[in-house]
């Protein structure tokens, strides 16, 4: 019995949390912060190009 019910609370509580992370109003901070890495890589070349 227990068993079930906390199964069920994981279920919706995992089902909430992929709604909030797909949600729409999330993607452009997400997108965002998909970009740091890439982010690093672009100032480490700038500071190379400008190195004598």
């Amino acid at each position: 019995m227990i068993s079930g019910i906390l199964t069920a609370v994981l279920l919706a509580a995992f089902l909430a949390l992929t709604a909030w992370a797909y949600s729409p109003r999330r993607r452009s901070r997400f997108a965002e912060a998909a970009a740091l890495p890439l982010a690093d890589d672009v100032r480490a070349r700038a500071d190379d190009a400008g190195a004598p």
